[in-house]
């Protein structure tokens, strides 16, 4: 590596490393900045070279907005580029999952603090159901859309499928059959050490590279999945400590994937951290630095692609809508959840710029007083 390239590595490290601190407001966001500052700003890339990554990326499992950053990177300088300007955008907000866990046992059975949590869990419900706007808006006059929805939705809900197979499998039947109606191509389917639990871990990472491996949408897309197995099939952890890590990776800049760090944490510490982190990211990197770039354009001319994508995008909103359900069942009835859900919805739908910290932060204030309110009418 020459210096010019060395000083480019830099300068992509530098400022990836200041987007993961400083980027809220979602994958979408992050996105729309990579945009200004590639595109607009140092022009070093173009808007279509932008515009049809991006695109294609959209009907990739995995995080879009980390991979994003590797394509950007790995293509104005490089592999090694694109690995560091990855780890660069996750840092920051790897860092803050970790101190929240570490902290989390002291705050977590402290009743005020278990009210403001609360809060910050229904105000996250709000900021997930916004983030399905981008779905609703780009599919809602498509009836296919409506019906994997609804299908995808009792799927879930029943749990007779595995979410990854609902979301895969309702992609590829769209793929076939609308390639078959437009005569279409077929898509092809292409001593410390020894006190560790190396088989906890090797099942952590393998849970969690499956969801970062097979799941498409955003990285909300990938909570159901996280749920599903941390909670539910093994039961490393409690559902209400589910629901903290994703308020956390919520409120943190970055990728909201990075809720996974949390969850990892929590249950085998800083090992487990690693672990879950490494499964959610180390195939999506994979993707972007190997074979991603040398088939972005053969891509990009398959018609089955946005047929895919309508039917797995569907699967996901069907999907996520059940989990928002589940995550908050035990407060779905409670006057306090509909008060903060309302009021946070309503806040960032007319205010989308605000960050989405801000709000979650409200979300909890807001159950404390209400909680102050109702001791002090007893």
């Amino acid at each position: 590596m020459v210096g010019k390239e060395k000083e480019l590595v830099l300068v992509l490290c530098k400022y990836f490393l200041t987007l993961g601190a400083t980027g809220y407001g979602g994958p979408l966001a992050l996105i729309q900045q990579m945009r200004y500052h590639f595109v607009t700003e140092t022009k070093q890339i173009t808007a279509y070279q932008f515009d049809h990554a991006f695109t294609l990326i959209k009907a990739m499992p995995g995080p879009i907005a980390f991979q994003m950053a590797v394509f950007c990177s790995q293509h104005l300088a490089g592999r090694l580029a694109g690995i560091f300007a990855g780890i660069s955008l996750l840092l920051p907000a790897f860092c803050l999952m970790i101190a929240a866990g570490v902290g989390y046992k002291y705050l977590s059975d402290n009743f005020y603090v278990s009210i403001i949590l609360n809060g910050f869990q229904f105000a996250v419900a709000a900021v997930i159901f916004l983030g399905l706007k981008t779905f609703f808006l780009q599919y809602y006059q498509q009836k296919t859309f409506w019906i994997i929805v609804t299908l995808a939705a009792v799927l879930y809900f029943r749990q007779s499928i595995p979410e990854p197979a609902i979301i895969i499998g309702f992609g590829l039947i769209c793929a076939v059959v609308f390639g078959w109606i437009n005569r279409k191509p077929k898509p092809i389917l292409s001593l410390a050490l020894l006190a560790i639990d190396w088989e906890l871990l090797w099942k952590m990472f393998k849970v969690c590279a499956y969801a970062g491996a097979f799941v498409f949408g955003t990285g909300l897309a990938l909570l159901p999945v996280l749920q599903q197995q941390f909670v539910v099939q093994y039961h490393w952890l409690s559902l209400h400590v589910f629901n903290d890590g994703v308020t956390f990776g919520q409120m943190t800049p970055g990728p909201v994937t990075i809720t996974a760090t949390f969850l990892g944490y929590k249950v085998a510490g800083l090992p487990g951290a690693i672990a879950a982190t490494a499964g959610i990211f180390l195939l999506p990197l994979f993707h972007m630095i190997t074979w991603f770039p040398k088939v972005l354009n053969w891509l990009g001319q398959q018609h089955w692609i946005q047929d895919f994508l309508l039917g797995a995008t569907s699967a996901v909103v069907g999907v996520l809508l059940i989990t928002v359900y589940k995550m908050n069942e035990n407060y779905i009835l409670s006057g306090p959840f509909w008060i903060i859900f309302i009021v946070s919805f309503g806040i960032l739908a007319v205010k989308p710029k605000l960050p989405v910290y801000r709000v979650i932060v409200l979300g909890g204030l807001i159950n404390l007083f209400i909680t102050f309110a109702t001791m002090n009418t007893i």
